[in-house]
């Protein structure tokens, strides 16, 4: 089959567009027969593999039916005993790279999961495809080149987001700063400043990674704490030229220097739970909106937004996919064995559901939970004349915080209430916690420095928050006669000296950083200072 960089050297963008984004036109039935197709062919791949004899069993499944009749739901527990040293005599395929996550699961050792060469492959053209749709204006429009300029802000392999940039970079001929091979040897602090270094001089049209991390990077400029110390490199007169017009830009608007000054991206492309959070600020300091994709080791790109910016619409061709429905997947936390009932895409109405999705190309993860919860908000697109269910990341399974029964908070729910207080904070945790025999979720927040604020002035700007963005907080609260949320002051410096106190220790990068919802009490004896 002809390449991405074959059709774009022959002018061939409407091929491009249709490669790419064509199934963003497609009919639920015809989503279904992608699907279908492509989970048959998926049991052929991997039916004959030690891993696939233990997991589906002795009988063949001839159809999708039998397939989710006989194959039970599994966890990376069941994959663990033929994965975990990385051996290649249980799988399908010699694995063309072995990737790792280290987030918080079922499973509490490093996962490791094998790509064959099909899902590498695919893993980068839905990198270009990110590239194309965040860039867009129009459908079919096509603004992608070649030598086009990436920051490397991603993890280096074998996390996925460093196989991804990898994976990009053999489909399309892209550009990083700092390069792979040298960035991948930084830290990551040293990394981006080499990244910045470079993009002063000869540009920078994209940004791929955590949208918490271009927020932040935003905020020390409009701050004037990214000011550059001078250097022989500034005298370069392409690195002249561009800090004079973003001098010119900013004294024109009246306001500090912002990256939108220097750069003008072309797209953005980011990921993580505060992605619709900081949506509005990134806009505010690079100049474009970031374009949200949800994606996981274990499944490769799954979800993405489209040119309107706002839900997420499936790929058809990644993953077999499958939904626990709300109370379903409640009962099957509190009945063990329990076997929950999964739904179709086409089954869907708007609601709450757990994802599960089996692998295809020759990948090993069958009718797996993956712990993340979607919610369907629509079951079309009529801004886009997309005929397919539109859907927001939910939460993690295991970070709801379950209040009497009455109320469930979520990250993105506390982290949207925290903004709506309008606090100048650093960074904040939650953990369900009993006082007085009651329950309450309780906030750990760390302010910025130099700016004071009283702990009860505190709790009862967030608890306005609440208010303000939460219509079933403010009916729990009639219902209950006590307060559900509590809200303690943690120390300047307190996330820093954290993640200090874990790179000393030797931590995974993946766990620098305490996870926002409910973190151990050894994290948070290490997060109020108890490691010092």
């Amino acid at each position: 089959m002809i390449s991405t960089l074959e059709l774009f050297r022959q002018g061939r963008k409407e091929e491009i567009w249709s490669r790419h984004w064509g199934f963003l036109d497609l009919s639920m039935e015809e989503f279904m027969e992608i699907q279908n197709r492509l989970l048959l062919e998926q049991i052929d791949l991997v039916y004959d593999s030690k891993i696939g004899q233990a997991i589906i069993g002795k009988r063949k499944p001839q159809s999708v039916s039998e397939f989710r009749d006989l194959v039970p739901l599994t966890t990376y527990k069941d994959y663990a005993p033929f994965l975990s040293e990385r051996k290649s005599d249980a799988l399908p395929f010699q694995p063309h790279v072995w990737a790792r996550t280290s987030g918080r699961s079922d499973y509490s050792g490093v996962k490791w999961l094998p790509y064959t060469k099909e899902m590498y492959s695919r893993f980068g053209e839905q990198a270009v495809g990110g590239m194309i749709l965040s860039a867009a204006s129009f459908k079919g429009d096509i603004q992608i080149e070649e030598d086009d300029i990436f920051l490397l802000a991603t993890a280096p392999p074998p996390y996925s987001s460093g196989i991804n940039s990898r994976s990009l970079q053999e489909t399309f001929p892209v550009r990083f700063v700092p390069s792979l091979d040298k960035g991948e040897k930084m830290d990551f602090s040293k990394r981006i400043e080499a990244g910045f270094n470079s993009a002063l001089d000869v540009g920078l049209d994209y940004f791929y990674g955590l949208s918490s991390v271009l927020a932040k990077m935003g905020e020390h400029f409009e701050n004037g704490t990214d000011e550059k110390k001078f250097s022989p490199h500034m005298l370069k007169p392409g690195v002249i030229s561009r800090l004079f017009k973003a001098a010119t830009a900013a004294k024109i608007a009246k306001r500090g220097m912002l990256p939108k000054d220097i750069w003008k991206l072309k797209g953005v492309m980011a990921g993580g739970t505060d992605t619709k959070i900081y949506q509005e600020r990134i806009e505010h300091y690079w100049g474009k909106k970031p374009l949200e994709g949800y994606a996981c080791t274990e499944g490769l790109a799954i979800a993405t937004q489209t040119m309107n910016y706002k839900d997420m619409t499936f790929f058809p061709d990644i993953d077999f996919l499958e939904f626990i429905p709300k109370d379903e997947h409640f009962k099957s936390k509190q009945i063990p064995g329990y076997q929950p009932k999964t739904l179709l895409l086409d089954e869907l109405k708007p609601g709450v559901y757990e994802l599960v999705f089996t692998n295809f190309r020759g990948g090993v993860l069958l009718r797996y939970r993956v712990g993340d919860l979607f919610e369907v908000v629509s079951l079309r697109d009529d801004e886009q004349n997309i005929n397919l269910p539109q859907v927001r990341f939910y939460s993690r399974s295991d970070d709801i915080i379950d209040i009497g029964g009455l109320m469930v908070f979520t990250e993105s729910l506390i982290w949207q209430a925290i903004e709506a207080a309008n606090i100048n904070y650093e960074d904040w945790v939650a953990r369900k916690e009993f006082q007085n025999n009651e329950q309450v979720v309780h906030l750990y927040i760390e302010p910025k420095i130099g700016q004071p604020i009283k702990e009860g002035e505190l709790k009862e700007q967030v608890i306005n928050g609440f208010e303000q963005v939460c219509p079933e907080y403010v009916d729990m609260q009639s219902i209950i006669r006590h307060k559900s949320i509590d809200v303690s002051l943690l120390q300047p410096g307190s996330f820093a000296s954290y993640m200090d106190y874990q790179r000393q220790a030797g931590a995974d990068m993946a766990h620098i950083k305490p996870p926002h919802m409910q973190p151990t009490d050894l994290s948070m004896k290490h997060l109020a200072g108890g490691s010092q």
